[in-house]
């Protein structure tokens, strides 16, 4: 017995890394996974045939979910493959995270927001519509950051959406009371995002080598993405049941150290 066995789990940007990680870490515990990325390839639709090979069922859904029209047509895509959505991880990121202040335009400030927060609003909205709907409750998980708790040069724009992350799930908390929806963040450190070498059944690629992170992080290393599937594990399962519009720093102690500008 799994801790989701049953649950129907849509999982975004999870081509790879932590999103990659998040969805095998959940097929293992029994649910039927369907993993969206904006890049349609060989790696994303790797990524649906491992969770399938888990015993559960995997999908793909292609598509940008940083507009609601996208945001809808995912949804939907999943629930015509899976009939209802029980977990929803808004994982999707704009890779180039960083810029500095005045090479930051409005085209790269709104691409910013479109993706790291409008998206995983609304993606919030429908979801929760549909697990209303269902009558069975849900959980939906954000992924925020360090960056949402300490300024660090040339981070500002992602900065500023991952804070208002752990603004908004506070705000579903309260908007979905009596609902039996859940909605929380985890604030990921330093994790490596490289897929796995050679054989890719496996949750964790190579980890950071760096003295830096040694240097700066209690736990002397950087993490995995199985750090964060596991903290996303228990917000999803009824482990975690009873945290709500929380954020989970999930970080080594980086911030606690207050060495990550140093």
């Amino acid at each position: 017995m799994g801790l989701l066995d049953g649950k129907k789990a849509l999982i975004t940007g999870a081509r790879k890394g932590i999103g990659r990680g998040i969805a095998l870490t959940l097929a293992n515990e029994g649910a039927d996974v369907g993993v969206n990325d904006i890049v349609d390839d060989e790696t994303s639709r790797r990524a649906a045939e491992l969770i399938s090979k888990r015993g559960v069922k995997g999908t793909f859904h292609a598509g940008d979910v940083s507009s609601v029209a996208g945001i809808n047509a995912v949804i939907d895509s999943f629930l015509e493959e899976h009939g209802q959505i029980d977990i929803l991880v808004n994982n999707a990121i704009f890779p180039d995270q960083s810029r500095p202040l005045f090479d930051t335009d409005e085209v790269y400030w709104d691409r910013m927001m479109d993706l790291s927060l409008k998206g995983y609003f609304f993606g919030s909205q429908r979801a929760a519509k549909e697990m209303i709907a269902q009558g069975s409750g849900g959980r939906i998980v954000c992924l925020a950051s360090v960056h949402a708790y300490v300024a660090i040069e040339n981070w500002t724009a992602y900065g500023t959406a991952k804070a208002a992350l752990r603004r908004m799930v506070k705000g579903l908390a309260v908007d979905l009371s009596g609902h039996n929806i859940t909605a929380n963040c985890i604030a990921p450190g330093a994790i490596s995002n490289k897929l796995p070498e050679g054989y890719d059944d496996v949750i964790d690629g190579p980890p950071h080598d760096s003295a830096w992170l040694e240097a700066r992080i209690p736990a002397a290393k950087g993490g995995l993405p199985s750090d964060i599937a596991n903290a996303v594990l228990y917000l999803t399962s009824d482990l975690g049941q009873y945290v709500n519009g929380e954020t989970i720093l999930v970080d080594g102690g980086m911030i606690a150290s207050k060495k990550m500008t140093d």
